[in-house]
């Protein structure tokens, strides 16, 4: 029988015990009779019998579901090292630390601090590195004459190329990447610490196993992806398990297996995307990325950060993170570590990581010449041509100009289907800008197709791509009702009801594409985070609504779910049919006017109205008012869920919020993008634990002027 170290550790404790008691009780004679039979005892315990391996510790695991807040994930650059470092600075009694390289002077300052303050700090560290191990040397020595107990890792294989971390037995670190420099400062990486206790004991049994040259036994259950053991069968498994995307950050794509189970994800429908990094010409795995790429997969290739990374994330609901690189050797040959999970905050974390980094790639562009389908293609169509130049037909029913570019939508569901894109360098092209006049309108659109975050667009690089096919209801400039109404629309209908306060809601559906002016009590609002509904009647299903989407509200003082509740009002609009109701949509408060209890109307009050451009000094004094805040950003940061803008380093004083949910409307992340610039900002003024904040929802809310 070989008994487990933990369980061996266990028993001499006890046994050790009772032998004090014994000694107190009986006397040193039976005090020396008790350890002898102690020691028979462990003895018997390491006894090996004929058919069991000489060399195998066996981790205890089995997987149990994750239970929440005992996981959580690590981004680099983005978190920096203080998560890490924390937790070595937080150790109490012992540090099992295995890594690959580690030349990071904080982090070698932080394990013999920690040996100094009397904890069980133990480093394994692999002596062959490829291309040289010199630093590794001076680490060594370094950690070494600090009391740091350290070795060199076992050559049972080619490499160790694991990076663990675990602490008091209580907390354990699966990481991506190594201890260095570029690591924490230039590196796309990631790790996951976990406190659930059965992956805390394998990555611990596994640490031992390693330090004394002692082999391993996995349990089927484990969470755990190990080479040489596991790695290569769990990996295939999670790919070929994916029903609907599959998406991948990597260093490299070198195993042969490994692209072939890709490609066979890409031709049995899935998402598949994968990143690597931007290694120009000579990247040895570029063929394998082409493969990809013809086969129908996105792939692309990212500049900075520098990826390091060796994360999957399969149908949006499991996630691996690991030391282990696509390459046979990695997953054949050297010892690694990883680690599979459910973890929604993990799965969350890393969709948003590389939904980021994707804006950013080069991206790998097939070499598959496709055939273009003749004649025109209903807009629905559109995803079906991926690669291919086609024309579609359809209606726009959503215009946005958000100041960088204008998105044409064929559905208000725009996320997920076919987005006609023009940027600013075109406006000038057409009689007005884009967004206004175009919506409402059918068009026919002839361009390539290409796929942004999953979903279908055409950009357009020159107006004669985009034809109106419906005559512009708004192609006048005049103002008078009869223009609004139309070309060959009877206006004396409208000109009878409309009158100076604008027609009844109830009347609102009988002007479809027209723009009127509507009026009505608004009795039920509902803000479903996105968009914000101002409905005229509690049974509102089918009836008219006004509409004001969430990237609008910062032109409004307050939001708008709020301020029109139980109001008055008059809108004017072009009154659009969404799915059998009819409906104005608002994006700007000077489309509504709230009628005063006399009968008058007032406009909604602007930035402009508080006196136009204060200090970031003096944003304090406007609480609750739109403004327009200057000054220039001192100091950014990204913590993951949010951006903080500061313009000053003092606590406590006025800072600009930037939610990550908003990220994707800006070029840039939004830390870099407004880093050291001198800005105006405008937005209301909120407080937040007593310090002035504007929240930032728009990149138009943001002027730069360096």
């Amino acid at each position: 029988m070989k008994l487990h170290f933990r369980y061996r550790v266990i028993l001499s404790v006890c046994f050790t015990k009772l032998s004090v008691l014994m000694y107190r009780k009986y006397g040193i004679f039976i005090f020396f009779c008790s350890l002898v039979i102690v020691a028979l005892l462990l003895a018997a315990c390491n006894t090996k019998t004929s058919d069991a391996s000489p060399t195998l510790k066996t981790p205890p695991s089995t997987l149990s579901p994750v239970a929440a807040g005992v996981q959580r994930l690590i981004v680099l650059p983005d978190d920096g090292p203080d998560a890490v470092l924390e937790l070595i600075d937080g150790a109490q009694k012992s540090i099992r630390f295995k890594i690959y390289l580690l030349t990071y002077y904080d982090a070698r300052a932080a394990l013999i601090r920690a040996a100094n303050r009397g904890v069980d700090v133990r480093v394994l560290i692999e002596k062959e590195l490829t291309g040289g191990g010199a630093s590794n040397a001076e680490s060594y020595q370094i950690l070494q004459e600090g009391g740091v107990h350290v070795k060199w890792a076992p050559k049972t294989f080619r490499l160790v190329h694991e990076k663990s971390l675990v602490i008091d037995d209580l907390q354990a670190m699966i990481a991506t990447y190594n201890f260095t420099n570029s690591s924490f400062s230039r590196n796309r990486e990631y790790a996951v610490i976990t406190t659930q206790p059965d992956v805390v004991a394998d990555v611990a049994t596994i640490f031992d196993a390693d330090w004394s040259g002692e082999g391993i036994l996995l349990d089927k259950k484990t969470p755990l992806v190990v080479s040489p053991e596991n790695s290569r069968q769990r990996l295939l498994q999670l790919i070929d398990g994916a029903n609907a995307s599959l998406w991948l950050e990597q260093s490299t794509l070198l195993d042969d297996e490994i692209v072939e189970r890709l490609l066979t994800a890409v031709n049995r429908g899935v998402a598949v995307r994968f990143i690597g990094p931007n290694r120009g010409d000579d990247d040895v795995a570029y063929e394998n990325l082409q493969k990809l790429a013809d086969a129908g997969a996105d792939v692309g290739r990212l500049g900075t950060p520098y990826v390091h990374a060796k994360v999957i994330l399969s149908d949006d609901s499991l996630a691996f993170v690991g030391s282990e690189n696509m390459t046979f050797s990695s997953l054949n040959l050297n010892r690694e570590l990883g680690i599979v999970t459910k973890d929604k905050a993990i799965v969350d974390r890393l969709r948003d990581s590389i939904i980021q980094d994707w804006k950013h790639v080069k991206q790998v562009t097939s070499t598959v010449v496709l055939s273009t389908p003749e004649g025109v293609l209903d807009w629905e169509e559109a995803e079906l041509h991926v690669g291919q130049v086609v024309t579609v037909e359809g209606k726009i029913v959503r215009g946005y100009d958000s100041g960088k570019v204008t998105l044409l939508n064929f559905d208000q569901d725009y996320h997920n289907t076919l987005t006609v894109v023009i940027f600013p360098s075109l406006y000038d092209q057409f009689p007005q800008p884009p967004a206004r006049y175009f919506d409402g309108h059918t068009v026919r659109v002839t361009g390539e197709v290409k796929l942004y975050e999953g979903a279908p667009e055409i950009v357009i690089e020159s107006a004669s791509q985009i034809e109106m096919l419906d005559a512009p209801s708004r192609a006048s400039a005049s103002a008078d009702v009869s223009t609004r109404a139309g070309p060959g629309i009877d206006t004396s209908k409208l000109d009878a009801e409309n009158g100076a306060d604008g027609i009844s809601w109830q009347k609102a559906g009988d002007y479809l594409g027209q723009e009127v002016a509507v009026k009505g009590e608004v009795v039920r609002t509902y803000n479903s985070g996105k968009v914000t509904f101002l409905n005229f009647d509690q049974s509102w299903k089918g009836k008219f609504s006004v509409v004001i989407f969430a990237s609008d509200y910062p032109k409004f003082p307050e939001s708008p779910d709020g301020f029109y509740l139980n109001k008055t009002i008059v809108v004017t609009g072009t009154v659009k049919e969404y799915k059998g109701a009819p409906e104005i949509i608002v994006d700007n408060p000077g489309q509504i006017q709230i009628v005063e209890g006399d009968g008058t109307s007032r406009d909604l009050v602007t930035p402009a109205e508080h006196g136009g451009v204060v200090a970031w000094q003096d944003a304090a004094a406007y609480v609750g008012q739109t403004i327009t805040v200057e000054g220039r950003i001192v100091q950014s940061k990204d913590i993951g869920s949010m951006t903080f803008l500061d313009f000053s380093k003092q606590k406590n004083s006025f800072v600009a919020i930037v939610w990550a949910d908003d990220y994707d409307k800006f070029s840039q992340p939004p830390a870099r993008l407004y880093a050291n610039k001198k800005v105006w900002i405008t937005g209301e003024i909120v407080l937040y634990k007593g310090k002035p904040e504007i929240i930032i929802r728009d990149p138009r809310q943001v002027e730069v002027f360096d």
